[in-house]
């Protein structure tokens, strides 16, 4: 696309947006809700575990964004009427705040890939065969060739796809935090220089002369 076209098409988004959607009762709506799920993750998130939910939480978010662009912004498989900023393409404000917190509080809460693929399933048919359908009655995004089983299916692959990375990237971790633990452990192993003996110093001395 020309330079001047990109240009133009970018203003025009821009107008768009700061006259007709931003501070709309849509927006509103969307960003309440981005502001509730947030505060209800502050006051149940494990600090202690924090590093590893958030790197949850990050592949997930990763993930929903290049799919929301490649499947969006290449294949038109929906649209969105209303977006949090003025930006192309526009990002969907589920891909990257309720969906990654909703895998964040799944992972914290389960131990095994059993229990954290129920629950993921149970929390991932809340948003997209309701809180998705809400949206879609209210205006704020339109699909085109898409459903929500796709959609359910989408977020649930990416979910477990997430969780198996950051076990793999945590297994990892292990094992070099193991062989650094062996090799200190040979390193205290080794010798010790012995203080020569007093009948070994006088050996020294009339050797010397």
């Amino acid at each position: 696309m020309p330079y001047e076209a990109a240009r133009l098409l970018a203003y025009q988004s821009y107008q768009q947006w700061i006259s007709i959607e931003f501070l709309s009762f849509n927006y509103f709506v969307i960003m309440g809700m981005v502001a509730i799920t947030y505060t209800i993750w502050l006051k149940l998130v494990d600090t202690s575990r924090l590093i590893k939910i958030l790197l949850l939480g990050s592949l997930c978010a990763v993930g929903f964004l290049i799919a929301d662009i490649i499947l969006i912004a290449y294949f038109g498989v929906a649209e969105y009427k209303i977006a949090p900023l003025p930006v192309e393409p526009p990002i969907f404000i589920v891909s990257v705040t309720k969906a990654p917190i909703l895998y964040m509080l799944v992972y914290q809460y389960t131990s095994s890939w059993k229990s954290y693929a129920l629950w993921a399933s149970i929390g991932t048919a809340v948003l997209s065969f309701g809180l998705f359908p809400l949206y879609s009655l209210l205006g704020i995004f339109r699909l085109h060739h898409w459903n929500y089983f796709y959609q359910f299916l989408l977020m649930f692959t990416g979910g477990i796809i997430a969780r198996g990375l950051l076990l793999w990237i945590i297994s990892i971790e292990q094992s070099s935090s193991e062989s650094s633990q062996v090799s200190s452990m040979f390193l205290g192993l080794q010798p010790v220089a012995t203080k020569p003996l007093d009948n070994d110093k006088e050996d020294i001395i009339n050797n010397d002369d």
